[in-house]
Protein backbone atom coordinates (compact mmCIF):
# COMPACT_ATOMS: atom_id res chain seq x y z
CA UNK A 1 0.00 0.00 0.00
CA UNK A 2 1.51 3.31 -1.10
CA UNK A 3 1.51 6.40 1.09
CA UNK A 4 -1.02 8.09 -1.17
CA UNK A 5 -3.31 5.08 -1.13
CA UNK A 6 -3.20 4.84 2.66
CA UNK A 7 -3.83 8.56 3.15
CA UNK A 8 -6.67 8.46 0.63
CA UNK A 9 -8.23 5.52 2.46
CA UNK A 10 -8.03 7.39 5.76
CA UNK A 11 -9.49 10.52 4.17
CA UNK A 12 -12.36 8.51 2.69
CA UNK A 13 -12.98 6.84 6.02
CA UNK A 14 -13.04 10.22 7.78
CA UNK A 15 -15.49 11.67 5.27
CA UNK A 16 -17.83 8.69 5.42
CA UNK A 17 -17.67 8.30 9.19
CA UNK A 18 -18.13 12.00 9.92
CA UNK A 19 -20.99 12.33 7.43
CA UNK A 20 -22.93 9.60 9.21
CA UNK A 21 -22.33 10.94 12.70
CA UNK A 22 -24.85 13.38 14.17
CA UNK A 23 -23.50 16.86 14.94
CA UNK A 24 -23.83 16.52 18.76
CA UNK A 25 -21.76 13.32 18.69
CA UNK A 26 -19.08 14.93 16.54
CA UNK A 27 -19.01 17.82 19.01
CA UNK A 28 -18.25 15.43 21.88
CA UNK A 29 -15.32 13.89 20.00
CA UNK A 30 -14.02 17.29 18.91
CA UNK A 31 -14.06 18.58 22.50
CA UNK A 32 -12.35 15.40 23.69
CA UNK A 33 -9.56 15.84 21.14
CA UNK A 34 -9.09 19.49 22.16
CA UNK A 35 -9.05 18.50 25.84
CA UNK A 36 -6.35 15.91 25.22
CA UNK A 37 -4.25 18.37 23.25
CA UNK A 38 -4.46 20.93 26.07
CA UNK A 39 -3.51 18.28 28.63
CA UNK A 40 0.06 18.16 27.34
CA UNK A 41 0.03 14.38 26.89
CA UNK A 42 1.88 14.66 23.57
CA UNK A 43 4.76 16.45 25.29
CA UNK A 44 4.73 14.29 28.43
CA UNK A 45 4.74 10.87 26.74
CA UNK A 46 7.91 8.97 25.88
CA UNK A 47 9.89 10.92 23.29
CA UNK A 48 12.44 10.13 20.59
CA UNK A 49 15.88 9.50 22.10
CA UNK A 50 14.54 8.45 25.50
CA UNK A 51 14.95 4.94 26.92
CA UNK A 52 11.94 2.69 26.53
CA UNK A 53 10.70 0.85 29.62
CA UNK A 54 10.88 -2.93 29.58
CA UNK A 55 7.72 -5.02 29.79
CA UNK A 56 6.83 -8.70 29.60
CA UNK A 57 4.07 -10.41 27.67
CA UNK A 58 2.85 -13.83 26.57
CA UNK A 59 3.31 -14.45 22.85
CA UNK A 60 1.10 -16.39 20.41
CA UNK A 61 2.82 -19.62 21.47
CA UNK A 62 2.03 -18.94 25.17
CA UNK A 63 5.70 -18.28 25.91
CA UNK A 64 6.88 -15.41 28.09
CA UNK A 65 8.71 -12.70 26.19
CA UNK A 66 9.99 -9.22 27.02
CA UNK A 67 10.72 -6.08 25.05
CA UNK A 68 14.38 -6.11 26.04
CA UNK A 69 14.59 -9.79 25.13
CA UNK A 70 13.33 -9.08 21.61
CA UNK A 71 15.79 -6.20 21.24
CA UNK A 72 18.67 -8.68 21.45
CA UNK A 73 17.81 -9.84 17.92
CA UNK A 74 16.51 -6.66 16.32
CA UNK A 75 14.59 -3.39 16.70
CA UNK A 76 10.96 -3.53 17.83
CA UNK A 77 7.94 -1.72 16.41
CA UNK A 78 5.22 -1.06 18.98
CA UNK A 79 1.82 -0.27 17.48
CA UNK A 80 -0.58 0.97 20.17
CA UNK A 81 -4.21 0.98 19.06
CA UNK A 82 -7.57 1.52 20.76
CA UNK A 83 -9.28 -1.77 19.96
CA UNK A 84 -10.68 -3.98 17.23
CA UNK A 85 -14.00 -2.11 17.47
CA UNK A 86 -12.33 1.06 16.14
CA UNK A 87 -12.67 1.41 12.37
CA UNK A 88 -9.54 3.54 12.11
CA UNK A 89 -7.56 0.95 14.04
CA UNK A 90 -8.83 -1.86 11.82
CA UNK A 91 -7.81 0.11 8.73
CA UNK A 92 -4.38 0.69 10.21
CA UNK A 93 -3.89 -2.96 11.18
CA UNK A 94 -4.89 -4.09 7.69
CA UNK A 95 -2.31 -1.72 6.22
CA UNK A 96 0.43 -3.19 8.41
CA UNK A 97 -0.59 -6.72 7.53
CA UNK A 98 -0.15 -5.74 3.86
CA UNK A 99 3.50 -4.74 4.46
CA UNK A 100 4.38 -7.80 6.53
CA UNK A 101 7.11 -8.94 4.14
CA UNK A 102 8.72 -5.49 4.06
CA UNK A 103 8.68 -5.30 7.84
CA UNK A 104 10.26 -8.71 8.17
CA UNK A 105 12.93 -7.76 5.61
CA UNK A 106 14.14 -4.98 7.92
CA UNK A 107 14.66 -7.51 10.71
CA UNK A 108 12.26 -5.90 13.17
CA UNK A 109 9.77 -7.41 15.56
CA UNK A 110 6.23 -6.00 15.32
CA UNK A 111 3.91 -5.87 18.33
CA UNK A 112 0.28 -4.75 18.04
CA UNK A 113 -0.80 -3.59 21.51
CA UNK A 114 -4.39 -3.00 22.61
CA UNK A 115 -6.40 -2.96 25.87
CA UNK A 116 -8.92 -5.24 24.14
CA UNK A 117 -8.38 -8.99 24.21
CA UNK A 118 -9.85 -10.84 21.26
CA UNK A 119 -9.30 -13.66 18.81
CA UNK A 120 -6.48 -12.22 16.73
CA UNK A 121 -6.94 -14.80 13.98
CA UNK A 122 -10.40 -13.38 13.35
CA UNK A 123 -8.96 -9.88 13.14
CA UNK A 124 -6.32 -10.67 10.51
CA UNK A 125 -3.26 -10.10 12.71
CA UNK A 126 -2.27 -13.72 13.15
CA UNK A 127 1.11 -13.05 11.56
CA UNK A 128 2.13 -10.66 14.30
CA UNK A 129 2.33 -10.66 18.05
CA UNK A 130 -0.94 -9.17 19.27
CA UNK A 131 -0.64 -8.11 22.91
CA UNK A 132 -3.49 -7.74 25.38
CA UNK A 133 -2.52 -4.71 27.44
CA UNK A 134 -4.78 -5.18 30.45
CA UNK A 135 -5.64 -1.86 32.09
CA UNK A 136 -3.29 -0.19 29.59
CA UNK A 137 -0.35 -1.07 31.80
CA UNK A 138 2.17 -0.83 28.93
CA UNK A 139 0.55 2.30 27.51
CA UNK A 140 0.79 3.92 30.96
CA UNK A 141 4.54 3.25 31.03
CA UNK A 142 4.86 5.04 27.69
CA UNK A 143 2.71 7.92 28.92
CA UNK A 144 0.05 7.57 26.22
CA UNK A 145 -2.92 6.25 28.25
CA UNK A 146 -5.76 8.57 29.18
CA UNK A 147 -9.15 8.35 30.89
CA UNK A 148 -12.31 9.16 28.96
CA UNK A 149 -14.37 12.11 30.12
CA UNK A 150 -17.95 11.70 31.27
CA UNK A 151 -19.36 13.00 27.98
CA UNK A 152 -17.27 10.46 26.05
CA UNK A 153 -18.45 7.65 28.31
CA UNK A 154 -22.07 8.59 27.71
CA UNK A 155 -21.43 8.68 23.97
CA UNK A 156 -19.81 5.24 23.97
CA UNK A 157 -22.69 3.84 26.02
CA UNK A 158 -25.17 5.27 23.52
CA UNK A 159 -23.32 3.23 20.89
CA UNK A 160 -23.64 0.14 23.13
CA UNK A 161 -19.87 0.14 23.43
CA UNK A 162 -19.28 -0.65 27.09
CA UNK A 163 -15.56 -0.08 27.20
CA UNK A 164 -15.13 -1.53 30.69
CA UNK A 165 -16.71 -4.79 29.57
CA UNK A 166 -14.92 -4.86 26.20
CA UNK A 167 -11.56 -4.35 27.92
CA UNK A 168 -12.35 -6.59 30.90
CA UNK A 169 -11.58 -3.84 33.40
CA UNK A 170 -13.32 -1.40 35.71
CA UNK A 171 -11.82 1.71 34.15
CA UNK A 172 -12.57 3.61 30.96
CA UNK A 173 -9.18 4.37 29.50
CA UNK A 174 -7.57 4.12 26.08
CA UNK A 175 -4.13 4.62 24.53
CA UNK A 176 -3.39 7.34 22.01
CA UNK A 177 -2.85 6.02 18.48
CA UNK A 178 0.92 5.55 18.55
CA UNK A 179 3.85 3.94 16.80
CA UNK A 180 7.19 3.55 18.57
CA UNK A 181 10.34 2.10 17.01
CA UNK A 182 12.68 0.92 19.75
CA UNK A 183 16.32 0.56 18.66
CA UNK A 184 18.51 -2.23 19.97
CA UNK A 185 20.12 0.18 22.44
CA UNK A 186 16.64 0.47 24.06
CA UNK A 187 16.07 4.07 22.94
CA UNK A 188 13.18 5.43 20.89
CA UNK A 189 14.41 5.76 17.31
CA UNK A 190 11.06 6.89 15.89
CA UNK A 191 7.81 8.06 17.40
CA UNK A 192 4.34 8.82 16.06
CA UNK A 193 1.64 9.91 18.51
CA UNK A 194 -1.51 11.93 17.99
CA UNK A 195 -4.55 12.98 20.02
CA UNK A 196 -6.69 12.78 16.89
CA UNK A 197 -8.04 9.23 16.76
CA UNK A 198 -8.37 9.50 12.97
CA UNK A 199 -4.66 10.17 12.44
CA UNK A 200 -2.33 7.20 11.88
CA UNK A 201 1.29 6.55 10.94
CA UNK A 202 1.66 5.80 7.24
CA UNK A 203 3.18 2.30 6.79
CA UNK A 204 5.46 3.48 3.97
CA UNK A 205 6.93 6.21 6.17
CA UNK A 206 7.59 3.65 8.88
CA UNK A 207 9.36 1.36 6.42
CA UNK A 208 11.62 4.25 5.35
CA UNK A 209 12.46 4.99 9.00
CA UNK A 210 13.27 1.32 9.62
CA UNK A 211 15.51 1.08 6.56
CA UNK A 212 17.33 4.21 7.72
CA UNK A 213 17.78 2.68 11.18
CA UNK A 214 19.16 -0.54 9.70
CA UNK A 215 21.56 1.48 7.54
CA UNK A 216 22.84 3.39 10.56
CA UNK A 217 23.28 0.15 12.55
CA UNK A 218 25.25 -1.43 9.70
CA UNK A 219 27.61 1.54 9.60
CA UNK A 220 28.24 1.52 13.33
CA UNK A 221 28.82 -2.21 13.70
Amino acid sequence: MTKQTFLEKLAELRATHCAKMPTPEMAVLTRATARLRRSGILQACLQRGETAPDFTFIDVNNDYQSLYGLLKTGPVVLNFFRGYWCIYCKTELAAYVSIRDELEATGVHYLAISPQKTDTAEQGVEHYHALFDRNNQIAVQFGIAYSLGEDERKLFKSWNLMLDEVNQTSNWSLPLPAIYVIARDKTVAYQFTDVDIRSRCCPDELIEELRHLVLINNKTH
